[in-house]
């Protein structure tokens, strides 16, 4: 909600939500009562109900939660740093970070992400980011050398829709999935799109030769762009590809959503991506078939037969010079369809998810044995393993990785249960206190609790900059967008901070001054 509104007086029309629950304590504190009349009187020039007061106090109260954040991030030493770009309503490129950490500020250690702040930037390059990044945490001093990770994305532009009366014939047609927009970057986004006709293909190709009807007369080319694309729903092929998309996408998302979570380590992480491929490569055999059968259910649903449209023209491979075999082409349409689209596309999505998580596959190899130490190997192949965790700053070591795997051996004997997890060792040590007795197991967890396994915070944090910067706001200050931002991304540890000090340190700070409104 906008705390201002169209008029800054008091007793006003639309002067907002702050003047108005102003208004609303005058009625029930005789002190504000007084205050009041004098400020609309002229009884006194210093009333502190403007609108650089209101900005001031936000300030002050989002650099309260962001000196909470870092003080955390700070007793936990070791941190990493999630950011993420977007153009804003204004078309500034804004920079979102984000902090991750084990936060050993309550009895139990808990892995959290933390929103910092909202920057702008004028250059979205390697070189440009590293500055901007390197500034923030100058500025809220962040040591670059406990930063023990990095993860990066490329924000998607936001974009509005425009409703117009052809949803209402879709709507009338259309009521277990609304049709989605087809998003490039977000998998959510993908499959929602895909699910709407997947599940609803009859029904909205009867919207689709309503609309054709109705705009026949009024609209040709609304009229011709609808029947048309009635009839390529009707397309076996198209009806088939709808069907592969749906399943491969199906079991992306499952992966997708889970890796979204705060809680979610780098062993699982890379055990969900490994059992995708592996899906992947199991699909294939059995994978076609079973999507034939489906498909030609959908289109009997909608009175075609399931038979592919026959090739205008055989294409044949040019032979090059030296080769004495020939390529023959592919005469049955089932068969091309298999290797030219079935076969391709599984191969593309396989090797895409390899490429893509490659640095989290190599992640998981230095760091997963780690993920549950009753199942680590024989000493010799282990003091290996905690070698390699041996990161030296200048000339300092934080992890010995002797002394790593001694102190691996003999915890986990005194670890309760199976299926170890690292916050649990890490809990397991807190509580006893013994961080003295295994400082590079202690350390070790805590540097692996802090390794992001994808930037969904960076991303989350765009749908509060959608929601406090738009278009009737669009030129609210960065001060102001950034500490409400905070605000409200981090309303848990706001709700819990006690702002009696600020507001007496606020109070001191205004007596000293005059003339501010």
């Amino acid at each position: 909600m906008a705390f201002r509104g169209s008029s800054d007086k008091l007793y006003t029309r639309n002067n907002g939500k702050f003047l108005g629950l102003v208004e609303l304590l005058g009625k029930f504190d005789p002190i504000m009562e007084e205050h009041l009349k004098l400020a609309t009187t002229g009884g006194i020039s210093d009333h502190y109900c403007g609108k650089d007061i209101q900005n001031e106090l936000i300030h002050l109260m989002g650099e309260k939660v962001t000196s909470e954040i870092i003080s955390r991030d700070k007793n936990a030493k070791y941190y990493s740093i999630i950011a993420d770009c977007t153009p804003d309503i204004s078309h500034v490129e804004e920079l979102s970070l984000t902090i991750r950490f084990a936060d050993l500020t309550d009895a139990n250690v808990a892995v959290n992400e933390h929103f910092i702040e909202f920057i702008p930037t004028t250059s979205s390059t390697g070189a440009g980011l590293t500055e901007v990044i390197l500034s923030i945490l100058k500025k809220h001093g962040l040591e670059i050398a406990n930063c023990r990770c990095q993860g990066y994305d490329n924000g998607a532009n936001m974009k509005g829709k425009n409703i117009v009366n052809r949803w209402k014939i879709l709507t009338d047609h259309v009521e277990l999935y609304s049709v989605k927009k087809l998003s490039d970057t977000r998998w959510e986004a993908k499959i929602n799109s895909v699910k709407s006709v997947r599940y609803q293909i009859c029904e909205i190709h009867d919207a689709l030769v309503t609309l054709a009807n109705v705009t026949e007369k009024t609209d040709h080319i609304t009229s011709h762009e609808a029947s048309t694309l009635a009839e390529q729903l009707k397309d076996f092929g198209f009806i088939l590809s709808l069907v592969v998309w749906y399943e491969i996408l199906f079991q992306i998302n499952v992966v997708s959503k889970s890796l979204q979570s705060q809680d979610l380590d780098l062993g699982k992480s890379a055990e969900m991506l490994e059992n995708c491929c592996n899906f992947f490569e199991e699909y294939r055999k059995p994978g076609f078939k079973k999507a034939y059968c489906t498909a030609s259910d959908l289109a009997k649903e909608l009175q075609v037969n399931p038979e592919f449209k026959p090739a205008k023209r055989l294409r044949r491979i040019k032979r090059q010079a030296g080769e004495i075999a020939t390529d023959e082409p592919i005469e049955s349409p089932e068969k091309r369809f298999e290797v030219e689209f079935f076969n391709k596309l599984l191969d593309v999505a396989l090797m895409s998810i390899k490429e893509r998580f490659q640095q989290l596959k190599d992640y998981s190899d230095t760091w997963s044995f780690l993920h549950d130490i009753k199942k680590n190997p024989e000493k010799k192949k282990l003091a290996v393993l905690c070698a390699n965790l041996q990161l030296t700053v200048g000339s300092n070591s934080d992890i010995d990785g002797d002394r790593l795997c001694d102190e691996l051996i003999s915890l986990k004997h005194f670890l309760p249960g199976d299926n170890i997890s690292c916050i649990t060792v890490l809990n397991f040590i807190r509580q006893r206190e013994i961080q003295e007795l295994y400082p590079n197991v202690w350390i070790a967890f805590r540097i692996f609790a802090t390794i992001p396994v994808t930037v969904a915070s960076g991303e989350r944090s765009f749908s509060k900059l959608k929601l406090i910067k738009t278009y009737i706001r669009s030129t609210t200050s960065q001060s102001r967008l950034s500490n409400l931002a905070t605000l409200s991304i981090e309303n848990e540890i706001a709700g819990q901070l006690d702002f009696s000090q600020l507001i007496r340190s606020f109070a001191d700070k205004k007596a000293r001054k005059v003339k501010f409104y």
